[in-house]
């Protein structure tokens, strides 16, 4: 028996926690969604079904309400996560005609968990949550459990197989990846669930069982969920390295724009936006550092429309340029300020404008902010 902490169980360990924490938060920021709500259930069932089928906590179960237990919560759970796995897909693509169906898909359900129970309930104790072998393929109880837990699975699987790969089709790039490795860890499950139902109907039809089906079956299993959790949780985890990098981004481009903002501040200190007192955690959190970075931004961008009717040039256009020579434009803008020169009062154009996003336009107040710290204006 693998042992609980062996290398494959760490791993799916912290798929499993990721993908929940990941789903938590979503289903917490969306609460009225049921897709949100289906998908936490799914992963909860397959990390409690993984864990009810570890050595320790199968003995855990079977000493506390009998044996066969643990067989039977892991099975059950599977059986539940993959029904709210597919109740996932249905809540999203069948809008107002949902409710019925999703009510129709708990009929197959809990018929597979019926039959379960009367399984476990009439084979004889001594043989309850034994794993599946040539010397128990025959017992009828054992037979029927399995047989009964396979086709709901093979059901299951195969249908969230065939709307995955509906959705693949008009899913993003990176959506896709995630969608792919989901559909592999799917059919892996469904294929290893029909290689033990084949198990079964073999022996019991002609007698001889054939172990390399079960020999086969339970490393498709393994793989099966890894790949599943590995692919669900991997758009999550790439919006949040994606997020990570922005929130490195922001605060290093706010560092950076600090001279260039000092020597606006220091000549209009009006640009500086009030600000409400944070607690000393506040200054890390992600919302924090984009708001901080935004509103140096703009206190920017105000400090040089208040300097424009001084400058002589177009500073931002020039900064790209020659931002040596931009530097000192700026340089002698705000020297004519301080000396009071009377100007048009007229406000000229500070930054190129067309840019599809902000971050574009920031590019030129580096650039500027890099050559005032040269030049200490």
């Amino acid at each position: 028996m693998t042992p609980l902490f062996s290398p494959i169980n760490v791993v799916a360990m912290v798929l499993f926690a990721t993908a929940l924490a990941w789903r938590i938060y979503q289903t917490y920021r969306a609460p009225r969604l049921l897709p949100n709500w289906a998908i936490t259930i799914t992963i909860v069932c397959v990390a409690g079904s993984f864990l009810a089928q570890q050595k320790v906590i199968v003995g855990w179960l079977d000493d506390l309400t009998g044996k066969g237990t643990g067989r039977l919560v892991n099975n059950v759970l599977l059986a539940i996560g993959v029904c709210a796995l597919l109740i996932v897909f249905l809540g999203s693509a069948l809008g107002p005609r949902r409710p019925g169906r999703v009510l129709f898909e708990l009929i197959p359900l809990s018929a597979a968990i019926a039959l379960m129970l009367v399984a476990m309930a009439v084979t004889p104790p001594e043989v309850r949550g034994l794993a599946l072998s040539p010397k128990l393929v025959h017992v009828p109880g054992v037979a029927l459990f399995y047989l009964g837990a396979g086709i709901y699975l093979i059901y299951g699987l195969a249908a969230c197989a065939w709307w995955i790969f509906r959705y693949i089709r008009t899913a993003d790039r990176h959506l896709k990846i995630g969608l792919k490795l989901s559909a592999a860890g799917l059919i892996c499950l469904s294929v290893g669930s029909v290689f033990r139902a084949l198990y079964i109907v073999i022996a019991w039809a002609f007698g001889p069982s054939v172990p390399i089906l079960l020999t086969v079956a339970v490393p498709l299993v393994l793989l099966g969920i890894v790949l599943f959790l590995a692919g669900i949780t991997y758009p999550g985890a790439r919006a949040r390295f994606a997020a990570l990098r922005r929130r490195r981004q922001h605060r290093r481009h706010h560092d950076e724009l600090t001279p260039l903002w000092t020597a606006l501040a220091g000549i209009y200190p009006n640009i500086v936006l009030r600000t409400t007192p944070q607690g000393a955690w506040e200054r890390w959190r992600p919302r924090t550092v984009h708001r901080r970075y935004y509103r140096r931004v703009i206190e920017i961008r105000d400090g040089l429309v208040q300097l424009s009717p001084y400058l002589e040039t177009d500073l931002t256009a020039l900064a790209a340029d020659d931002p040596q020579a931009a530097a000192e434009a700026l340089k002698t803008a705000i020297a004519r300020q301080t000396a009071g020169e009377e100007t048009d009062g007229r406000a000229k154009l500070v930054l190129p404008g067309g840019a599809s996003d902000i971050e574009s336009d920031v590019r030129p107040l580096l650039a500027l902010s890099a050559a005032v710290s040269r030049s200490k204006v």
